[in-house]
């Protein structure tokens, strides 16, 4: 029964909806304490493993292979935008993450 979950594909909808969950969650609780700025951080680290989940789907439901490569493609976009943004924040504020 968990191998057809899996091999159907409707694992990785699971994750992907827990996923859609999490980034809503996510943005209501850092708007709510004033750190609307680090929201697209997140949103690209999620993004970035969405697409891989997406892959995953697809390579699991015997999807075409560009498919997965596209996925895979937006997932490495996704990661360097979200490096990019941590890059503009650790310049913007030299002294995050310094310790004493």
């Amino acid at each position: 029964m968990i191998e057809s979950f899996v091999a159907s594909g409707h694992a990785a909808d699971l994750v992907l909806a827990i996923m859609a969950l999490e980034a809503i969650i996510l943005s209501v609780y850092l708007r709510r304490k004033g750190l609307s700025r680090s929201i697209p951080g997140f949103m690209a680290a999620l993004l970035a493993g969405a697409a891989l989940v997406l892959a995953l789907r697809a390579a699991l439901a015997g999807g075409d292979l560009g498919v997965i490569a596209l996925c895979l493609g937006a997932s490495f976009i996704a990661h360097l935008a979200e490096i990019a943004l941590k890059i503009v924040h650790v310049r913007a504020n030299p002294k995050h993450g310094e310790t004493s």
